[in-house]
């Protein structure tokens, strides 16, 4: 469907009388063309399709060690190119955030990145790294604290000291403490801007509740209170190296890695750390239908409910019915509700999987006067597939499409260091990244079919539309009991001016 739904039915209007004088003419051609096909159909059948022997994926293993203080290393060669690459991850996150200063985290990173060190001013080591065509960034997600450098062979040394340096003796300059903080509230002041991150936010708060730390959302007082002695202790308590991993790719030799590494971060004295106690994601046992009114004229629908932990065995076999869900062109809601109803922009399905339990969801946008169908066909859909029977061939092709996907994300050197270390900092066996392929090969139809009737429980539904509801072609109430949802909007909170 056209992304300009209005402009497009306006045309097509135009083009009415214009198709009608051709009907004929088309239908005559439509009708020659059948009996010239079916001909050379007779004389020729088609040749057999290739088959393919099943994918073997041996990714190279890099080399994993572990310093005396506890750092784990991962080590992959690779001379291709003249090219180093580095990436780490600390265990901490957003979720470590102290519930009064919900946002710290980003500005922890960006401060991180840009705020010298105690030696470095920030204005030397952003030359420096112009000068050397190199990178060093730090980030900050919901579950892991990452870091990351890139440069040439010939300038890791002079770049991996300048690493080092802003690994353990960040500075943390005052000014880019305050002007992360001050994009941070701008970030505040537009938060409701964007009616797609408005949806996923406020669905987020819905199924975990506002206090969860896996929704908790900054306030610009909450902000406006980080200190940059607050970044510094946060420093202090969680980048210790027996809570960090690092991985390397690239043009270097193993052993004189090793005696870098060792040089420079053996020094870098292990803590124990003690993590705030994540609470138990709560669970709703009744169906919720919430509207958040918006004068845009499209719609933003969530359709979801309580999903899996990470390490939840049905984790594969949740994969491949993800696909037959809403995950491809050939999906269930795809097919329907977006190629055979023409309801939708873009319907599809996905997950959020953390440590706690976690989310499934449809997601769709459609124009406003179509909201309502879209929305009772997505529902109908997820009723029916409870008692579905999946057939043996989508299901094979649901695991193919998992599998080559899957494959084709890790062909260099850099991709496969980082996805084995990230295996390991999650908790994954450490053959994880080489038996994955295996484990969806084996989900079976059985399986699949037990996912739709474990979580997509229609006592427990939980539906979101974010749109302007006097351009519904119904009342929203035509899907059941609606509660609104009011936004908090910071726009001319003079608290997010800097």
């Amino acid at each position: 469907m056209n992304l300009n739904g209005r402009h497009c039915e306006r045309s097509e209007a135009i083009f009415q009388g214009r198709r009608r004088m051709t009907d004929c003419f088309v239908a005559t051609l439509l009708a020659m063309t059948t009996i010239f096909t079916f001909t050379l159909t007779a004389q020729a059948a088609m040749p057999a399709l290739p088959v393919f022997a099943p994918l073997k994926f041996h990714p190279v293993k890099p080399e994993r060690y572990v310093m005396p203080n506890g750092l784990v290393v991962y080590l992959l060669e690779d001379h291709e190119l003249p090219l180093v690459h580095l990436d780490m991850l600390f265990h901490t996150g957003s979720i470590d955030e102290p519930a009064d200063k919900v946002g710290m985290g980003g500005i922890f990173a960006q401060a991180w990145t840009q705020g010298g060190t105690l030696t470095r001013k920030p204005e030397d080591i952003a030359r420096l790294l112009e000068r050397k065509a190199s990178n060093i960034t730090f980030g900050m997600d919901l579950e892991k604290g990452a870091a990351s450098l890139s440069c040439r062979t010939r300038d890791f040394d002079d770049v991996f000291n300048v690493f080092v340096d802003l690994l353990l003796k960040p500075g943390f300059a005052k000014d880019q403490v305050e002007l992360a903080k001050s994009e941070e509230l701008e970030g505040l002041r537009r938060r409701n801007d964007d009616p797609e991150e408005i949806s996923r936010r406020e669905f987020r708060i819905l199924m975990y509740g506002s206090a969860h730390p896996y929704a908790r959302v900054a306030t610009p007082e909450g902000v406006q209170s980080i200190k940059r002695e607050d970044l510094l202790a946060w420093h202090a308590q969680t980048i210790v190296p027996n809570g960090a991993y690092l991985a390397l790719s690239g043009d270097f030799d193993s052993a004189a890695m090793k005696q870098k590494l060792q040089a420079q971060l053996g020094g870098w004295a292990k803590k124990e750390v003690v993590f705030p106690v994540l609470p138990p994601a709560p669970i709703f046992d009744h169906k919720r239908l919430m509207y958040i009114q918006r004068p845009i004229n499209q719609t933003q629908i969530r359709v979801g409910y309580p999903g899996y932990p990470r390490h939840h065995p049905d984790s594969f076999a949740w994969s491949v019915f993800n696909v037959l869900w809403g995950g491809g062109a050939t999906s269930r809601l795809f097919r329907i509700v977006r190629t055979q109803q023409g309801l939708a922009y873009s319907v599809g399905s996905a997950d959020f999987v953390p440590q706690e339990r976690g989310i499934v969801v449809a997601l769709s946008q459609t124009r406003g006067f179509q909201t309502v169908a879209a929305t009772q066909s997505i529902l109908k859909i997820n009723a029916e597939l409870p008692d579905t029977t999946f057939t043996p061939e989508e299901v094979q092709a649901a695991k193919d499409t998992l599998i080559n996907e899957y494959i084709q994300n890790f062909t260099t050197s850099e991709q496969i260091a980082a996805e084995t270390m990230n295996n390991e900092y999650f908790g994954f066996p450490a053959d994880y990244l080489e038996t994955y392929p295996q484990k969806i090969a084996q989900v079976t139809v059985a399986d699949v079919e037990r996912m739709a009737k474990t979580y997509l429980q229609s006592g427990q539904v939980t539906t979101l539309l974010v749109g302007d509801l006097s351009t519904f072609e119904k009342p929203v109430g035509t899907l059941g009991k609606a509660q609104e949802i009011q936004l908090i909007d910071y726009a001319d909170d003079q608290t997010t001016h800097y």
